[in-house]
């Protein structure tokens, strides 16, 4: 009886042959890390079906959600006004199309501010799926950016710092 096991190109244990003193002849059978490898290059193409599946699902459910992205959020703003609702007030931001921006609190946000002024005007762009803005006094002159997502008549805002509320916007 034979009991070599092939792994690789050498034969392994072939116990008969080396006690009656013959060189023991490779086998030809299935080798073991060829059967490992067809394994894991299996598992690995299931794994990368699913994560495209898993992605394409997700896009899917973005696109559902009523996310604004390029184009769509650049037209949603452009020339129109944004009402962002801010510690129970709404702030309008007139985003004007050709990305400058202004906006005016009433007196009681503007002393809610500490003294960061009553109206500011600023820059914005689009950048990617998001609506980045910059004003000159407001938020220390800082850019942020912001995704847009519609739920029903509201807009859902969510900030690059993960600060986020509900807006609407007005023509």
């Amino acid at each position: 009886m034979n009991d070599a096991l092939s792994f690789g190109s050498a034969p392994i244990g072939d116990k008969d042959a080396k006690e009656r003193g013959e060189a023991s002849a490779p086998r030809h059978e299935p080798k073991l890390e060829d059967d490992m490898f067809k394994s894991l290059f299996t598992a690995a193409a299931l794994m990368a079906l699913m994560l495209g599946a898993t992605v394409l699902a997700s896009e899917a459910a973005e696109n559902k959600s009523g996310a604004l992205a390029g184009d769509e959020l650049r037209q949603a703003v452009s020339g129109k006004i944004v009402y962002l609702k801010i510690s129970g007030f709404e702030l309008p931001i007139h985003y004007a199309a050709g990305g400058t921006m202004s906006g005016s609190m009433n007196t009681v946000m503007a002393t809610l501010a500490r003294g960061d002024g009553s109206s500011d005007r600023g820059k914005w762009w689009i950048e990617g799926n998001q609506l980045c803005q910059r004003w000159n006094v407001w938020m220390d002159g800082k850019s942020y950016c912001y995704t847009f997502a519609v739920k029903g008549s509201a807009v859902q805002w969510v900030r690059n710092d993960g600060r986020s509320g509900t807006a609407r916007i007005a023509g």
